[in-house]
């Protein structure tokens, strides 16, 4: 240890050293400290004092975050996930997270959450789904998994020598067992749907609208926030080609599609094309009106984006008037894998080549 005197501006004097306290744990570099102090034993011991504490500390100068209550890991989990995520999965979450999880367990301190606790919340909250009780969350194990994940995350950022949750058992969900998994027309309520579109006083331009985007919808098989992000330069109409890019978010906002397997060509027969040319003229006749071009396929001319849920109150409206179940626009999508696979074609593998529904639109 190199022991310096030094000599002050009043004239005193004091001893000062650089001791070395250990390497970084955590960022792997060398930590040093300066000592100072009225005789060279008094820096000896300090310099003593201090290379312990360093190594109390973990051997690191990195604050680790005090982590005592449910609340506070879920807010720290949060910060970190929220950017890994596209925003309609982040909303989503949030929501779960906000709604039914915070709740639930945003009251505990950390090391009073054990598995038999977590499993009685988790009975209580399918009992209480099973038994149909009012206001009761169907979908409990989403609650379940979330809160196992941020409990993980606790373990990870040592604030916990385990995972609580991992050990609990899911108890079987009869509610939503029992609801039909997936919802599409057959053939006869299709045919029944389209004869009644085909009712429509096609003159009044919000009913060409959506009758278009309804049989867009089931001759594409695509998912409604991607037709309603479309562009107009979206769809080659002279090679009957329509390109998915892109969707729309819970906000109306532009993202990229789904997954890397949503980017695709989906070709459209000769009747979609028809459709789609004669909805066009109507469309730039009645933008014109409005003094204005559009480029947007589906747009209602207010917002720079339709948005779902409007349009989702005007399919339900459809739905009563014609007597068919109410599938919704992803039952759309459902009809159209439905058709393709009676048609003897592998949905799966034909997504990047779905225009079979012609002879539905004669």
């Amino acid at each position: 240890m190199n022991i310096k005197e030094i000599t002050k501006k009043d004239g005193s004097t004091v001893y000062r050293a650089n001791i070395y306290l250990g390497t970084d744990k955590v960022t792997g570099k060398k930590v040093k400290t300066t000592i100072t102090a009225r005789t060279k034993k008094e820096v000896k011991v300090k310099a003593r004092e201090a290379i312990v504490g360093f190594q109390q500390d973990g051997g690191t100068r990195v604050k680790s975050a005090s982590i005592t209550t449910y609340k506070e890991l879920a807010d720290l989990w949060w910060e970190s996930y929220q950017h890994t995520v596209k925003t309609n999965t982040k909303l989503g979450v949030e929501r779960v997270l906000r709604v039914h999880v915070i709740p639930l367990f945003g009251g505990y301190k950390l090391d009073k959450l054990t598995t038999p606790l977590i499993q009685s919340i988790v009975n209580d909250l399918a009992n209480r789904a099973n038994s149909g009780v009012a206001g009761a969350y169907l979908h409990y194990d989403k609650i379940h998994a979330l809160n196992k994940r941020i409990l993980q995350y606790g373990v990870t950022m040592q604030a916990l020598p385990y995972n609580p949750a991992r050990e609990v058992i899911m108890p079987r969900n009869i509610a939503k067992t029992k609801r039909k998994k997936i919802k599409h027309f057959d053939n006869q309520e299709l045919k029944k749907f389209l004869d009644y579109l085909d009712t429509l006083d096609s003159s009044r331009y919000r009913y060409r609208y959506e009758v278009t985007l309804y049989k867009f919808l089931l001759a594409t098989g695509c998912r409604i926030n991607e037709a309603l992000a479309l562009h107009w330069s979206d769809i080659d109409l002279d090679n009957a080609v329509v390109h998915i890019t892109k969707t729309l978010n819970y906000r109306q906002e532009v993202n990229n599609p789904k997954s890397p397997s949503s980017y695709r060509d989906i070709p459209i027969d000769r009747e979609t094309v028809t459709m789609l040319r004669g909805y066009k003229r109507e469309q730039t006749q009645e933008a014109w009106k409005l003094g204005r071009t559009e480029t947007v396929v589906f747009s209602d001319f207010i917002h720079e984006y339709p948005n779902n849920r409007t349009l989702q109150t005007r399919l339900t409206t459809h739905f009563k008037r014609s007597k068919v179940n109410n599938i919704g626009f992803h039952g759309f999508r459902h009809t159209h894998a439905s058709l393709l696979l009676n048609s003897g074609i592998p949905y799966k593998g034909t997504s990047k080549n779905s225009y079979l529904l012609s002879p539905y639109f004669k």
